[in-house]
């Protein structure tokens, strides 16, 4: 008798160990139809904003141009500016001897005559760029620049389909001897009244070298720029004209001199920095960076991209006045932006194919959501683009909507998710009634 009810408590048993298997399989096989409701504890609530993506870099503080000047240093009498000290327009620099000044001048005015034949060619290129069709892959142009009493050859290649591109280059080169001009009219003016060699503009002295006869005074201008080193990948994503975000620390404690329309008085005005301190991408060189004075100075405090390193300038768009050159600060280049957008992991997007309006396949990606009475739902979703790992969205998802991982789930099924960590403060308390409290306890 006893050994008959062991054998049917075995059987009992094995009969409901069997039933609890096939139960389960039929619930928990992905084919199954069986409605269920899934644990989260993966999941996001997302906000919409403006979403951007960066190149962040340390930047040193430079001067927006530097005006060099070269004198013989034979016929200089003496050398009053320093490096390093504070300058204004028109003040001396150095001054010639009384001999060797009509000299100086001889050979001033034949640089502004090189110089002044030089533009009138590349203005003669520029008409012709502007006036020609850009049918054949390359055209060549030769001009001849004069420099120093030496003659080059000027060579400007255009490429099919970058005609403005090259337009912009001989307007720079333009740009840029009409200021040498300037500063050698300025120079020969000066020596008409007088034997000195004065600043063109309000600066600092920067380098003062001396080699191979000559004396070249480095003036950077007050105004100043931020410079920074890219690397070879990091430069592909960074173009001319992008805005950059900048650090407050530029510009605290800012004050600027605000000078009256009578010239007798003046007071410290201190500006407050902007909510956003956007500069702009102003540069871009396409040739690796060379060992200037700020890559020298920069290398000292930061590691540079290597093996190559491609210089990027920036404009601040308002003067920092309380900065000394070659400090550090923070920029983040904004490489991409969306105005309203959302970012979630990329790893939880789902991409399928399905077929579109022609019945062809196409692949569309899909994000698993909570939608109404708590249940789970795949939205279609569009990528703008991607940063650090994250995905940027530009669909019609909501404002705090739940979005959850990757981890295939049956559409319609419920989520239920962990208790919170905190309890609710008592004004939440305060609005419930019991049968919502207990709800809210077990569910």
């Amino acid at each position: 008798m006893m050994r008959n009810k062991k054998v049917w408590a075995c059987v009992g048993w094995a009969l409901l160990l069997t039933l609890l298997i096939v139960n389960c399989f039929i619930v928990f096989n992905k084919d199954s139809n069986i409605a269920r409701s899934y644990y989260i504890s993966d999941y996001e609530r997302i906000a919409v904003g403006q979403q951007r993506a960066y190149v962040e870099k340390q930047a040193m503080i430079v001067p927006r141009e530097e005006i060099r000047i070269t004198a013989d240093a034979k016929a200089l009498a003496q050398i009053t500016a320093r490096p390093g000290q504070q300058i204004a327009m028109n003040e001396e620099i150095a001054a010639y001897k009384t001999e060797e000044a009509a000299q100086e001048q001889s050979k001033l005015q034949y640089e502004l005559n090189a110089y002044e034949s030089e533009k009138m060619t590349l203005e003669g290129i520029l008409m012709e760029l502007q006036m020609r069709e850009y049918e054949e892959p390359y055209t060549n142009f030769d001009a001849t620049e004069f420099e120093d009493g030496l003659s080059v050859t000027l060579e400007t290649e255009i490429s099919q389909g970058s005609p403005l591109v090259a337009v912009a280059n001989i307007e720079s080169k333009i740009a840029e001897i009409e200021r040498k001009i300037a500063i050698l009219e300025n120079q020969i003016s000066e020596l008409s009244f007088s034997n000195v060699l004065s600043s063109p503009i309000d600066g600092v002295i920067g380098e003062v070298i001396e080699e191979n006869g000559t004396i070249t005074f480095n003036i950077y201008t007050d105004e100043k720029n931020l410079i920074t080193y890219l690397s070879e990948k990091e430069w592909e994503q960074v173009e001319e004209n992008q805005f950059v975000e900048l650090q407050a620390t530029l510009y605290e404690n800012h004050q600027e001199i605000e000078s009256f329309e009578d010239g007798e008085t003046s007071s410290l005005v201190e500006e407050e920095a902007p909510t956003e301190l956007l500069g702009t991408v102003v540069e871009k060189q396409t040739i690796p960076a060379t060992a200037s004075i700020w890559y020298k100075e920069m290398e000292k405090v930061v590691k540079l991209p290597e093996p190559l390193s491609f210089a990027v300038r920036i404009d601040l768009g308002q003067s920092i006045l309380s900065k000394p050159y070659a400090s550090l600060t923070k920029t983040k280049i904004i490489i991409n932006e969306v105005p309203s957008a959302f970012r979630v992991k990329k790893e939880w997007l789902i991409v399928k194919k399905v077929n579109n309006e022609a019945n062809l396949p196409e692949a569309k990606t899909y994000l698993y959501t909570i939608g109404e009475e708590g249940k789970i739902q795949t939205t279609a979703v569009e990528v703008a683009f991607e940063d650090k790992g994250e995905a940027i969205l530009t669909s019609t998802l909501s404002n705090n909507q739940i979005v959850l991982n990757e981890q295939v789930k049956d559409e319609l099924s419920k989520a239920f998710f962990p208790m919170p960590a905190a309890l609710p403060s008592k004004a939440v308390i305060e609005t419930l009634t019991w049968e919502q409290y207990l709800k809210y306890l077990i569910f």
